[in-house]
């Protein structure tokens, strides 16, 4: 065990204020006292606050990483007629698929190289070729390679064709700009751990009231993740199961938090992060996997440098305090990725530049690049 202090590069969990971590020490508390429902309430209402969705949106929190938000959206929104359409560009968007497939929904993928955003009128062309597609469901920060899907794009096209649209904002939601009241957006998913700075065990739904009551007395495809459930019973300030108790107080103050930096500001930190990181990056040799034009600014796929392959770099960065994220699959062999969220400032990316560069020449000197 270690109690030292690492510099995260991973997107998510990412690192976090002192004051976040300190409001999980908190007295044992009772999830059904009032003092708790204060709590769950607060969270659910600076959410929707934050994201500045409105009256006409409200939050449900789960108990669960990320995906238990995406599989409660996926497995209660999609009704036993309707069908979904997957955009598929990378690890997540392949999660969707397999979500449906769990859940015996009838889906069709549409399918892109992991450097490429989906096109908005592949989306037009796919929903008129099939009427069974009632929802479209895309991530909006593909966090396999960094692309940034045209969410707005995608979501007029869909709403032109009168479908309804999922967006797994999981790593990009107050990281990136995206408008979750769109005409055509009905369900957004994140998780406390991304961008909002807090620790993982919690995810949320930010979604529109009217498809939420559009659930009610529809029969669940699952006990546990049935979102109907979850919102009618913590529109009653109640739980239908045990919550995470004390990493909600430490979400509480991780939006505390953002509503003290603001939005704007975040994203605007986010983008000089990722501005410095790839300029020194680009400085030391290395290219960026993904196009111009098409990357977010929470995180960048690089590829390795000649002689130099992951597993030796990565160890040479934890030395030096800094935790890098292999690419997934066939990708680790040629790429690796290094997020930006967090608590972390553009001199921190300064820091990460220069931790590249020292491991770089000592496993050259080393000749230990392999």
């Amino acid at each position: 065990m270690s109690d030292r202090e690492w510099i995260l590069l991973n997107p998510g969990p990412a690192n976090t204020s002192l004051e976040v971590r300190e409001a999980l020490v908190t007295p044992d508390l009772c999830h059904r006292e009032p003092e708790f429902f204060e709590v769950m309430r607060d969270c659910r209402e600076r959410l929707v606050r934050l994201a500045e969705a409105g009256d006409a949106f409200a939050s449900v929190l789960f108990t669960g990483s990320g995906t238990a938000a995406v599989e409660a959206v996926v497995c209660s929104a999609v009704p036993a007629d309707g069908g979904l359409l997957v955009v598929d560009n990378g690890v997540y968007g392949d999660r969707l698929l397999k979500i449906a497939r769990a859940h015996g929904i009838a889906h069709k993928a549409l399918a892109y190289d992991v450097a490429t955003p989906a096109r908005p009128d592949d989306v037009r062309t796919a929903l008129r070729g099939d009427r069974r597609l009632t929802h479209v469901a895309v991530v909006h920060h593909e966090t396999t390679t960094g692309v940034l899907n045209p969410v707005a794009d995608i979501v007029h096209a869909a709403a032109g064709e009168g479908r309804r649209v999922l967006v797994d904002a999981m790593s990009s939601l107050f990281g990136e700009r995206l408008d979750v009241t769109q005409d055509g957006i009905d369900f957004v998913m994140a998780s406390a751990n991304k961008c909002l700075q807090g620790v993982p065990g919690i995810s949320f739904v930010l979604a529109r009231r009217q498809a939420l009551e559009a659930l009610r007395g529809r029969p669940p495809r699952s006990v546990y993740l049935d979102l109907s459930n979850h919102f009618a019973t913590q529109e009653q300030d109640n739980t239908p199961f045990t919550p995470a108790v004390q990493v909600l107080h430490a979400m509480r103050q991780a939006l505390r938090e953002l509503e003290k930096e603001g939005v704007a500001e975040r994203i605007a930190r986010y983008a000089e992060n990722a501005r410095v990181l790839r300029r020194g990056m680009a400085a030391l040799g290395f290219e960026i996997l993904v196009p111009d034009g098409a990357r977010s600014s929470i995180l960048t796929t690089f590829k390795l440098l000649p002689g130099i392959t992951y597993d030796p770099l990565h160890d040479a960065m934890k030395r030096r305090g800094y935790i890098i994220y292999a690419g997934q699959g066939d990708i680790r062999k040629y790429a690796f990725r290094v997020s930006n969220m967090g608590t972390l400032t553009p001199a921190d990316m300064h820091g990460v530049v220069e931790a590249f560069a020292a491991s770089l020449a000592e496993l050259r000197a080393a000749g230990s690049g392999r």
